[in-house]
């Protein structure tokens, strides 16, 4: 039985586990190329410059072998999340909690979140989602902040996901859609 944790990049840097981490992140696939790259050539950097924090999730029995199973990962960050002219002063109220006249507000982004396609069938997403959610939470408890944002394609399935998890679309944003969930 697959009994799946997840461990911050940010414990792995600069150990001697990080040379095998390394190699289960190359071997890392997903169906969004732009979510693979990333956890293949930009998380460890990013973790390193302290600019977001990436997470692994991985198999809790399995993870201390030499190259241990990724099966996702997920990445948040803080980002300003500007409010488009489109959006009504009700809905901006809403997210700032004061003003229905403000241009941004900063919140926590879900930048990433993959799930490996070797073991696509060994994990749900939600699960993912739901380690993602639990640091937010955190987060919240600590500092404050009123929403948790993401930028994603306009996949049906994709969209649906994310709505099924208390997520609802917000505006385009350049090629995506940012969806926005109230803490």
């Amino acid at each position: 039985m697959v009994r799946p944790l997840y461990i911050p990049i940010e414990k792995i840097i600069g150990t001697s586990r990080e040379s095998n981490l390394k190699a289960a992140v190359d071997s890392f696939s997903c169906r969004d190329k732009d979510v693979e790259d990333f956890l293949k050539n930009k998380a460890f950097e990013f973790d390193k410059r302290n600019k977001s924090r990436t997470y692994l999730v991985v198999d809790e029995e399995q993870f201390n072998e030499d190259e241990p199973i990724i099966y996702g990962f997920f990445t948040l960050t803080f980002k300003s999340l500007e409010l488009g002219e489109n959006l009504s002063k009700s809905v901006i109220k809403r997210i700032d909690g004061f003003s229905k006249d403000v241009q941004s507000t900063e919140a926590v982004l879900l930048g990433q979140l993959g799930k490996n396609r070797k073991y696509q069938n060994n994990i749900d997403g939600q699960i993912i989602l739901h380690y993602a959610l639990g640091i937010v939470g955190k987060v919240h408890k600590l500092v404050g902040g009123r929403i948790v944002f993401l930028e994603c394609d306009e996949n049906p399935k994709l969209v649906d996901f994310y709505q099924r998890n208390g997520f609802e679309p917000l505006q385009k944003c350049g090629e995506y859609l940012q969806m926005i969930k109230y803490l």
